[in-house]
Formats: structure tokens, C-alpha cells, sequence
């Protein structure tokens, strides 16, 4: 969040005409956090694909398991009932997980969305501000 927040400063001292030597570092600072967050969300993507995967593996393991134990009229009734409580319970939590992943994923592409928007604004403003000034130097001439 740190360097969400620094993003904010830099692009509002672009804003200032005081601060026209720093809107080059300004920007080279908005690039990398845009580059940091698009790292963050490639890892996190094959994080959520990979808890996915484990969830479809084990939800027809569970049911292989199932099918198996079916029939079976013995003492090792109950400790095979056992593991589908188990299986469920596990399945139940990496659902649970693979969801929560998932809506982190939404979000964190979404603000790499709107860091991108903010960097691209901020290199148009330091365009203009060079017209506007190469402009004045030119009428002073």
C-alpha cells in the first residue's frame, strides 16, 4: 500500500509547476510500480490457476475414494467413513481458498488496470507540460 500511496504523491507533484524536474523520476516511479503490481499479478494468477487444479484432483480423488468404499460391510467401515468426512472437509477449505484467491486476483488486476491509466495520464501530462513550456520558450525568442 506503501507504494500505492506514493504513486498518489508523485503524479500530484507533476501537477505543480515547481516540481517540472521531478516529473521525469515521477514518472520513472509510476512505471515501476506498474511493473512491480503486473509481477504480482502474474504470480498470483498461476496461484489461483494451480489451487484450482489441486481442487478438480482431489474433488475426483475424493470420488474415486467414495466409490470405492461403497459395499464395504466390515470394522473398516467406520475408519473409511472417516476419511470421506476428512476428504469432504479438505475439499470444503481448498474450495474456500481457491475462491478467496480468486476474488484477489479480481481485485489486484483491477488496480493494476488503474495504475496503468494513472502512469499513462501522467506521461501525457509531462508531454503537455513540455509543449506548454518548449511553446513559451519559443515566443520569448
Amino acid at each position: 500500500m506503501a507504494k500505492e500511496n506514493d504513486l498518489r504523491k508523485e503524479l500530484l507533484k507533476q501537477m505543480d509547476k515547481d516540481h517540472g524536474k521531478t516529473l521525469e523520476a515521477g514518472v520513472t516511479l509510476a512505471q515501476e510500480i506498474v511493473r512491480r503490481d503486473a509481477t504480482h499479478v502474474k504470480r498470483l494468477k498461476w496461484v489461483v490457476i494451480v489451487c484450482w487444479l489441486l481442487v478438480m484432483i482431489f474433488f475426483m480423488v475424493a470420488g474415486i475414494v467414495e466409490c470405492n468404499i461403497k459395499g464395504i460391510e466390515s470394522d473398516v467401515l467406520y475408519v473409511n467413513t472417516m476419511w470421506i468426512n476428512v476428504a469432504v472437509l479438505v475439499l470444503r477449505a481448498m474450495l474456500l481458498i481457491a475462491l478467496v484467491l480468486t476474488i484477489s486476483l479480481y481485485v489486484r488486476s483491477r488496480t493494476l488496470t488503474m495504475h496503468q491509466i494513472q502512469a499513462r495520464l501522467a506521461n501525457i501530462e509531462e508531454q503537455l507540460m513540455r509543449m506548454s513550456q518548449d511553446k513559451s520558450s519559443a515566443t520569448e525568442t
